[in-house]
């Protein structure tokens, strides 16, 4: 993680208005279901969606918007540092608003974000809400994604194969598949859920390549999570 907050700089404003932010809308009671249905293995204040929502936009009225990607990295890290979880979940929306415009270097700072305490509720926002739109504009990180793809790191596995989501008609077919097929033996749910996910993504826009490449004879590998959710919304069985 990098170093602290800048004393006085926008970063600084913006995370302090959203701790306060946070505070002040926790609902104790709601902390306990929230941690539980992440295996308490993080602390919640008790936030839910719609009060982060209100939480960001009262930090960014506080702050006002961030004069460019340095200030944004700081604001997400100060946040990541913040032991509640709903921290993070503000982080990821900063971090998604401004991905857009962001520079091919934002996606080695989503990899920290992704990698640091990781689960599924800051992998996939960052995912596809971060990953996927700097890579969208920066053709060449499609190599990152490769190397992720190739890697041993669970959560930026999970990262490469969702990042298309999204995309609709833009989705690179090819590349889904094969990296569908790349993965499909990998013994870890969230990979595998990963892989139907991405597939039934697809299916929106291309339910029959979908279909065809599920019960294709190059696609027998995949596991059956990975085949029922990639056609769920075609409502064909392999």
């Amino acid at each position: 993680m990098t170093c602290c907050v800048a004393v006085g700089s926008w970063a600084e404003t913006y995370v302090a208005a959203v701790a306060h932010g946070l505070t002040d809308a926790a609902v104790p009671a709601d902390a306990v279901p929230m941690a539980a249905y992440m295996r308490n293995q993080f602390p919640f204040l008790g936030v839910k969606a719609p009060g982060q929502k209100a939480v960001v936009r009262a930090a960014l009225a506080a702050a006002g918007p961030p004069a460019d990607e340095a200030d944004v990295v700081a604001a997400v890290d100060g946040l990541w540092r913040r032991p509640e979880r709903e921290h993070r979940y503000v982080g990821a929306v900063l971090a998604g608003s401004f991905a857009a415009k962001a520079s091919p270097a934002f996606v080695h700072h989503a990899a920290r974000w992704i990698t640091t305490d990781p689960w599924w509720d800051t992998c996939d926002p960052l995912a596809r809400g971060v990953v996927g739109r700097v890579v969208r504009t920066h053709a060449e990180l499609r190599a990152t994604m490769d190397e992720w793809l190739r890697g041993d790191d669970l959560w930026l596995i999970r990262s490469a194969i969702i990042h298309m989501g999204g995309w609709k008609d833009a989705i690179d077919r090819d590349w889904v598949f094969a990296a569908c097929l790349a993965r499909a033996d990998h013994p870890d749910f969230f990979v595998r859920k990963a892989i139907g996910w991405i597939l039934r993504d697809l299916a929106r826009v291309d339910p029959q390549a979908v279909i065809d490449f599920v019960k294709g004879p190059g696609a027998s590998a995949l596991s059956g999570l990975s085949r029922r959710e990639a056609l769920k919304n075609v409502g064909r069985e392999t």
